[in-house]
């Protein structure tokens, strides 16, 4: 008897041969190059797999700002690498008929739920898109975390939604049944590729700390180019493949949990982050003078030092007034303790925690 088939639904986007994708990466590859100074690091093997042929990414990365959902693709593309389809929380872009655009471009909805019910609906639909694409060799990227709150919130980084992980769990383990249902469709390996990017300056930090709640911005045309003009440096690191094949015994929890770890390791060091840690080591109400900051520079230089090599934007021997100097360019002052410039020190030093204190991710 043959293989029972498996049949996987067409996805839903478009196959982007249409002006609204060339408008839409026109602008976005001409403000990566006139308004973002990006710093690029790229594992060669996410190269070297896709030149060979067969492979199937599925990128996913924590997630700080908006400016991710985009701004992460001009590299992929300058390298020759297919764009991925990004999947985009449905309460960042606003009616049906943005909707429709969304998908022209190549974004997805990923569904928001918001009782116990849909999130059980949004993990089986997420899933079941992620399978389609893949299953038709179309790559991918994904925010596993789901929210650009965790940070600011939880003051950690958000565990990845293991849905995401189980679509390529079921790919892998449902390869021969999926093409004896499609004999069209060629076999796939399947690779999670982890990324991350980090700010000189997050675009929308004040938002995300406000009074407000952080309430996300729908995307629209004039927010995106506001957001470029706010972003100044971004380091942008693309982790070694992750092939899915050599991880099937960790289900779909392990295998979430070893993605998270492996973005983890990829976050940047950069002097925001440092001096953000250190004005909080001063007692609330005391005078921050120069040299109170100094010494608490100093200790947090020292807990970093076994994490030299993701230092950036700065050197390990760099004096505390040029590494304050460079701080400053993220809008905040350093110079007070006040509420305002609190939540923004703890956002910042927030992005770095995982390196100071212990995080089940990064055990072993």
């Amino acid at each position: 008897m043959g293989e029972r088939a498996y049949p996987v639904a067409a996805p839903d986007c478009s196959d982007r041969r249409n002006v609204y994708y060339l408008f839409a990466k026109t602008v976005v590859l001409l403000g990566q190059h006139l308004l973002v100074r990006p710093h690029l690091e790229m594992d060669p093997e996410i190269l070297t797999l896709k030149r060979r042929g067969g492979a199937v990414y599925l990128y996913c990365g924590l997630h700080k700002s908006l400016w991710e959902t985009s701004g992460v693709l001009p590299p992929l593309f300058h390298a020759g690498l297919p764009v991925p389809y990004v999947g985009m929380g449905d309460n960042l872009v606003k009616g049906r008929l943005f909707q429709n655009l969304s998908r022209k471009i190549g974004a997805f909805p990923v569904r928001r739920p918001s009782s116990r019910r849909e999130v059980l609906e949004s993990a089986r639909k997420l899933r079941d898109d992620i399978l389609s694409f893949v299953a038709h060799g179309l790559d991918v990227m994904i925010f596993p975390e789901g929210t650009r709150r965790n940070i600011p919130t939880h003051a950690r980084y958000g565990d990845f939604f293991p849905a995401v992980f189980e679509a390529l769990i079921e790919y892998e383990t449902n390869r021969d049944a999926i093409r004896a249902g499609h004999p069209e469709l060629p076999a796939y390996e399947t690779f999670i590729v982890p990324f991350n990017v980090d700010y000189s300056r997050v675009r929308e930090a004040h938002e995300m700390v406000g009074d407000e709640g952080g309430k996300p911005r729908t995307l629209h045309v004039l927010d995106s180019l506001s957001m470029l003009r706010g972003i100044g440096d971004t380091y942008l690191s693309y982790g070694a493949p992750i092939r899915v094949a050599d991880h099937l015994h960790l289900g779909r929890k392990g295998l979430a949990a070893l993605s998270r770890m492996r973005c983890l390791e990829l976050v940047k060091i950069l002097p925001v982050n440092v001096a953000s840690r250190a004005i909080l080591e001063l007692e609330p109400g005391s005078e921050v003078s120069p040299t109170a900051l100094g010494e608490t520079l100093r200790r947090v230089l020292d807990a970093l030092r076994p994490y030299a090599d993701r230092f950036r934007g700065f050197r390990p021997g760099d004096s505390h007034a040029e590494i304050l100097r460079r701080a400053r360019q993220a809008r905040v002052d350093f110079r007070g303790l006040v509420a305002p410039d609190l939540r923004l020190y703890r956002l910042y030093a927030g992005y770095i925690a995982h390196y100071l204190q212990p995080d089940p991710a990064m055990a072993g």
